[in-house]
């Protein structure tokens, strides 16, 4: 079930659709919703080395005319059948690019329903995180003895980390997160085989 905002949206979309459709080039209307209410319209331009999508259209067109208004929420609509349709993989990274947060209308098995551009796209390559300090996840438990100062080793197996700034990230099983600021100051690749029980033991292990 979709808002009356975005139910408007679809509308506007279908209508523009079939307004514009041709059967040939021109086969996908996008509306997309501003945060002050705004609409504003994209129509695809089919060619074969790829010409942009509707969605992009809308996007450019949000650029030259209301770029200070954040979107909101965006839907696609296929003028020959009058469906909403998904965004492809692409507009889903053109997207997540301008917004994670906007909402897709999309069609399910129960109908129309809206998703964030993140639940449409998860495990995004996301530009905002690349000089971010990297993330290391530890496991709950070891947070009072990471704080005290008592733990400063980990030991990972196919969770690569390097020298430099780090944020460790705790998620508890009640659904919180705690971080603590760190510094990695020296990394030693080797095998499992060759840890050794004083390795072991600084990591938590027990005796």
């Amino acid at each position: 079930m979709i808002t009356a905002a975005l139910r408007q949206l679809v509308e506007t979309a279908t209508a523009y659709a079939k307004q514009c459709n041709d059967d040939n080039n021109h086969t996908v209307a996008a509306a997309l919703l501003t945060r002050s209410g705004q609409t504003v319209l994209g129509l695809n331009a089919f060619h074969f080395l790829g010409g942009p999508c509707g969605e992009i259209s809308a996007l450019a067109n949000h650029a030259a005319t209301c770029p200070e208004d954040p979107i909101d929420a965006i839907v696609a609509v296929y003028g020959p059948t009058d469906q909403v349709i998904s965004p492809c993989g692409k507009c889903r990274q053109v997207l997540f690019d301008t917004a994670p947060a906007i909402q897709c209308v999309i069609r399910v098995s129960n109908g129309l329903e809206a998703a964030t551009v993140s639940e449409l796209l998860p495990h995004a390559y996301d530009w905002r995180a690349r000089e971010l300090p990297q993330k290391i996840f530890m496991w709950e438990g070891y947070e009072p003895a990471i704080r005290d100062g008592s733990k400063r080793q980990t030991i990972r197996v196919d969770d690569p980390f390097r020298p430099g700034p780090a944020q460790l990230v705790f998620e508890k099983e009640s659904g919180e997160t705690s971080t603590i600021d760190a510094t990695v100051t020296s990394v030693l690749a080797t095998r499992r085989c060759d840890l050794t029980e004083e390795q072991a033991q600084r990591d938590g292990s027990p005796h």
